[in-house]
């Protein structure tokens, strides 16, 4: 019986020492100016720190993406126009789709550049087809459809 005691004892006193350990950067730090600063974020007064932006993502609408380039609406949109008929098999891995039949899907609320969101409905033969593109734009969503 003491045996027992003695591993629950050695098991619990080691589950919290592997509960205590963990990551020592801080989540969020507080400057000089008391706004939170996200870690791995550059400080204002730091001359030698590059900080990263998301290749292919601009920060604002109409500004360079992460490779130097202005964000392309117009080709974004032929992209999202070329969808109009597809099969629901042949659609890219990073089209969402949006509506599936009746079925309507749960999606994230973040807005991203060139995005394109599809609705499906099912043509006479029953394949699922894309009937209506929506595509993330600087200037807010646009939405093509058959």
């Amino acid at each position: 019986m003491r045996g027992t005691r003695i591993a629950v004892a050695v098991l619990g006193a080691s589950v919290l020492a592997l509960a205590a350990c963990g990551d020592d950067a801080p989540a969020a730090d507080v400057g000089d100016a008391g706004a939170p600063q996200v870690a791995g974020m550059c400080a204002e007064d730091t001359p030698d720190c590059a900080d990263m932006i998301d290749a292919g993502q601009g920060t604002d609408a109409g500004e360079p993406d992460g490779n130097g380039d202005q964000f392309d609406s117009d080709s974004e949109r032929e992209a999202a126009a070329a969808l109009i008929g597809l099969a629901e098999a042949d659609l890219a891995a990073d089209v969402r789709i949006g509506r599936r039949g009746d079925e309507h899907m749960m999606l994230t609320e973040d807005y991203v550049l060139g995005r394109k969101t599809v609705e499906l409905d099912a043509d006479a033969d029953g394949v699922f087809r894309v009937t209506s593109v929506t595509v993330e734009l600087p200037d807010g969503p646009e939405t093509i459809t058959a």
